[in-house]
């Protein structure tokens, strides 16, 4: 709650919010606990969510945050980009 009435008072608007230093915590656990902080200050904070597109996110994701990665880091390579746009077909329906 400490971090996120932080995030409020200084009028941060987008948090994006990494699945670093997890301790172990499954991000289907963790992130919802962020998201009913940042809830209870008051203030509207766009929250994406940084899990790397493990655990299925797609499936779960719309109840936790505003947007979620699907797959890793893209790089400036023609077949990175359409290897991570073909990955993401199977979430088209989420």
């Amino acid at each position: 709650q400490q971090d996120a009435s932080t995030f409020a008072s200084w009028g941060v608007d987008y948090l994006k919010y990494d699945n670093c230093n997890d301790d172990g915590i499954p991000p289907e656990e963790r992130y919802p606990v962020m998201r009913d902080a940042l809830l209870k200050t008051g203030r509207a904070i766009y929250f994406s969510l940084c899990e790397w597109g493990q655990d299925d996110v797609p499936t779960w994701a719309s109840k936790v945050g505003n947007s979620w990665r699907t797959t890793g880091d893209i790089k400036p390579d023609w077949n990175k980009i359409t290897s991570i746009a073909d990955k993401n077909d199977k979430w088209a329906a989420y």
